[in-house]
This record gives structure tokens, sequence and C-alpha cells, in this order.
């Protein structure tokens, strides 16, 4: 699953090393678990054009899926908007599909800050990555989410407590709602939040007034080279917010598209809720994915 990843990173609101560490070692957790899309969605460069040549090219290297025994981030440089870090990585070796001992495997990483997300632009197998080199010209487009991402640190020291309050409230209504739609996820391959986080985005307004219709935008953003198809959002709706429409069809998405959907509801009383449970089921690459996110916050006035 290329996901994502909204652009393919791992961190929002993270900053210097520990973002570095976090992209990379999302990318190198998702390649060992079998996961390659997924990896991929971490990347965006030019040594690998579609997640089969990232698996092929580190294959190459005796590295294959599952056989990075454990990995440490060492010599993590960042300065600005890039960063590099290396993997020093114990990787077991196979002869005729049997283990035949380990070996110290090192693969060297250059990070981008893209917008407010670190993405992975360039990964080598044979050597460290100059400082001179040129820089991938990643651009994300501008969105509504921006103003929002960039603003999470500030925004949440300022809403803890009312948060707190909100999640009394939310069990207190949570009788009687309108339930999470019946999907099929058995043969769904069970995907991070942190790695949905990157491709989709929930957007509710600043506040909603009891009794009135109003509006939560889903934005997922593709940025991968390969279609997500077949994508639906559901989520679990507590008895006092209506919801026209709780499982939202996005169909087919391409490659670079951005596409929204809009859940309209209407809240009953006032106060913090939460729409709980949001899940992300879709189908890439010949796979089918299926994973949840954090509960979506209102306030209710």
């Amino acid at each position: 699953m290329a996901l994502l990843l909204v652009v393919g990173s791992g961190c929002l609101g993270s900053g210097g090393d520990e973002a570095v560490n976090e992209t990379v070692t999302s990318f190198l957790t998702s390649f060992n678990e079998g996961d390659v899309g997924t990896a991929f969605s971490y990347y965006e460069g030019k040594d690998f054009l579609v997640p089969a040549t990232l698996e092929i090219k580190f294959k190459n290297k005796d590295i294959i899926v599952g056989s990075i025994e454990q990995f440490e981030l060492k010599d993590t440089v960042v300065d600005g908007d890039v960063g590099y870090t290396t993997a020093v990585c114990d990787v077991t070796l196979f002869e005729r599909n049997k283990a035949a001992g380990t070996e110290e495997k090192l693969i060297y990483f250059r990070v981008q800050k893209v917008g407010a997300l670190w993405t992975i632009t360039k990964v080598n197998l044979d050597g460290p990555i100059s400082s001179s080199e040129t820089l991938e010209n990643v651009e994300v487009p501008a969105t509504p989410l921006d103003p929002i991402i960039n603003n999470i640190p500030l925004i949440s020291g300022v809403t803890v407590a009312v948060l707190v309050l909100g999640i009394i409230l939310s069990k207190k209504d949570k009788s009687g709602g309108a339930g999470t739609p019946v999907v099929d996820i058995s043969t769904a391959v069970p995907v991070e939040k942190e790695a949905l986080a990157q491709f989709i985005k929930f957007v509710p307004a600043l506040q909603y007034s009891a009794g009135s219709k109003a509006a939560v935008d889903i934005w997922v953003k593709n940025f991968s080279q390969q279609p997500y198809d077949n994508l639906t959002v559901i989520a679990n709706f507590p008895g006092t917010v209506k919801v026209k429409k709780p499982a939202l069809s996005f169909g087919s998405i391409g490659p670079g598209e951005t596409v929204k959907k809009t859940w309209s509801i209407t809240p009953s009383i006032p106060g913090w809720v939460a729409i709980e449970e949001p899940m992300v089921v879709f189908e890439y690459a010949g796979g089918r994915y299926s994973g949840q996110l954090d509960p979506i916050w209102l306030n209710v006035q």
C-alpha cells in the first residue's frame, strides 16, 4: 500500500533528528514485514520507480523481506529541511532458502522535508550520500489541511483539557449511535495509523451548532505511482450525531490525485463528542488493506 500515504513520509509535527529517524524506521519496518507498498509510500525519488523496484534492488544486495533481524540508525545529521542517516542492519543471509549466517549491511538515506512532512528522497546501498548531490524537487500543493498540520503543536497544548472532557461526554453519548457499517476486512492486511495518516486527513469545522446540519471533510491524497482502488472510509458515530451516510466510497484515486468527500452530520447537543473508530479500506497493487485512525473530535456549541 503506497499511502499514504498522503506525501510518503513519516512524521507530522516532528522535526530534526526525530522526524528523519521516524521516517526511515517506518520505511525499513514496513519493508521487512513484507509491506513493500507501505515502505514505498515513505519514498519519493528516482531510485525506485515502483514498489517492485525497491524489493528487487534490496534483494540484489542480499536484503530480502524478513531478513533484517535488527537495525540501528547512526550518524543522523539534519541541516534545515534535509537530513541524512545510516541504517546499520543485521541481515540474515540465505542459501537455497535456508539461513546461512548473518551479515552487517549499511543502508544510506537522504530525507527531505516537504511541506509539513518528511519523505525519503534517496536510498543508497553502496555508499554514503554526499550532501553536494542534487536534491529531489518534490513539491506538495497547498491544501486546506496545511494550516492545521503546521499548528498541531500549538493546538494540541491548548485543547488537552477539553479533549479529556470530550472523552467523558463521548462515553455518555455513545448509546444509540449510527454505528459502524459492516465492511468485510477479513482478507485485508492491517496498516498502522501512522502510515494512513500520511495520505488521509479528517478536517472537521472549528465548531458546530447543535441541531444544525454541517460537514466533516475527508481528504485523500495519492502520492504513489499506482491507484488506490475501491477506497472506503467508515466510522462509528455517537447517538448524539446523526449522519446521512456513514460509509463514504472514494472509488479509484489515481497517482498524484487528491479527492475530497464529506460526511453530512447533524449534532443534537452541545459539548465535545467524537466520531470514533474511523477506518479506511482500499486496494493497492493487487492487495487489500485496512486500518483505523484516531477519533475525530467535534466541538458542538
